[in-house]
């Protein structure tokens, strides 16, 4: 594999899990990938940003519904089709759900951008031309949008395309034969020994794949998850050192020996230290700011500082719900119990259980706040409810949940 491919990714922010997905899924094939939170600076103009998807090799889209009502995200589609050989770049991912194989489907997305287009027109054509010169570009914009739009989505719909599961499931093979990457047939096996549910299944595929190649920092780091899963720690300790010993910039690895030692309760200061490193080589992983902020919390006291994490990560990516959460935790714990602040630590629940519905701990949560914080136990009941709709494994602690609650309205 000696071909290093710049691949752009277009998506919307709501589908930003997926991205984040397919970055990891991708980071051992040795791909420059392009992303907005990862690659445009603070101050930078999105605009000139977006246009750089016209220099890369090729473009992953994420092909969804909020994709095709985003004007960024078609901002970008825009430039891609003023390429000539834009066909040949092109690597949609179909998000499931995705509709747009009918013409009425299709339909449905021009007409949603000719109506942005009449309404814009309209409120521009009611205020000064000196005023609103830059409004009078946007709607030139849209209006390509618009005409643009059946265009693009007659291609998308008329190849083959694949959704992300289809994709992760195969290993990712269809968009890496498009990259040109070669010789890589043993890093397939190795992603594919990764998604492996049944530990002994994948233990011993990883061992006839470390008897047929030589190590890999990736391999290591999947060696060391198996060894966390059967509760052998030191092991699991050892392959991760192994792992970065061969790549200390392998953000993934790190993160996951951060994350064992976290659950362990064991080498805090070793686990701020991986956590740290991870988010040094991506400054934008999540997962790795919010275990941070949980170690932080939990095991240094350092509310302020897991504060910090999480509203980091909404500031890049204002729909992680897991983000609202711990603030609203955070919130719950650190600030005078006013009016002011219950409504924030109110809000922050309710945004993240807006982004993920069946997000259990919030729901927990955000139910006990309701009925032991504010007295709002009939709200508070709804949230049980909902957690066992969600899984009725719960039954026992919501029944627990519930009495407790009849005893304070008494």
């Amino acid at each position: 594999m000696h071909v290093n491919k710049q691949v752009f990714i277009s998506y919307s922010w709501l589908d930003m899990k997926i991205a984040d997905q397919i970055e990891q899924d991708l980071s051992m094939f040795q791909l420059t990938l392009v992303r907005d939170v990862r690659n445009l600076e603070y101050k930078q103009s999105i605009s000139s940003f977006m246009e750089r998807i016209r220099d890369a090799d090729f473009a992953i889209l994420l092909i969804s519904d909020s994709y095709l009502r985003s004007k960024n995200c078609m901002k970008e589609v825009l430039h891609l089709l003023e390429e000539r050989n834009y066909e040949e770049k092109v690597l949609p991912i179909m998000v499931k759900g995705t509709q747009i194989y009918t013409t009425q489907e299709r339909l449905k997305y021009t007409t949603h951008w000719v109506e942005e287009r009449e309404n814009l027109s309209a409120l521009i054509n009611s205020m000064p031309v000196t005023a609103i010169v830059n409004e009078i570009a946007e709607l030139k914009t849209i209006e390509t949008i618009a005409s643009k739009t059946n265009e693009f989505l007659a291609y998308i719909s008329d190849k083959k395309n694949l959704t992300f599961d289809e994709l992760k499931d195969e290993g990712y093979v269809s968009i890496l034969s498009c990259l040109g990457v070669v010789n890589i047939s043993h890093l397939l096996e190795l992603s594919q020994i990764s998604l492996i549910q049944d530990i002994n299944e994948k233990e011993i595929a990883l061992d006839q794949w470390f008897e047929e190649n030589s190590p890999t920092s990736d391999a290591y780091s999947i060696r060391a998850s198996i060894a966390k899963g059967r509760g052998n720690i030191k092991k699991a300790e050892i392959d991760f050192e192994k792992a970065l010993q061969l790549n200390g910039e392998n953000a993934y690895a790190l993160n996951n020996y951060g994350y064992m030692l976290l659950c362990k309760q064991i080498r805090p200061l070793k686990a701020k230290e991986l956590f740290e490193l991870a988010i040094k080589v991506i400054p934008t992983f999540t997962t790795a700011r919010l275990n941070l902020g949980v170690l932080l919390s939990k095991q240094f006291d350092d509310h302020k500082g897991a504060k910090e994490q999480y509203e980091k990560v909404i500031s890049y990516n204002p729909t992680e719900e897991k983000a609202y959460n711990n603030l609203a935790n955070y919130y719950k714990k650190n600030v005078k119990n006013t009016q002011k602040n219950r409504r924030l630590i109110c809000d922050l629940y309710e945004k993240a259980i807006s982004l993920e519905p069946n997000y259990i701990e919030a729901h927990l949560a955000y139910g006990v706040y309701l009925s032991e914080s504010i007295g709002q136990h009939e709200k508070a009941l709804e949230h049980y409810d909902e957690v066992l709709r969600i899984d009725q494994k719960s039954a026992e602690l919501i029944q627990a949940l519930k009495t407790r609650l009849k005893n304070r309205q008494k």
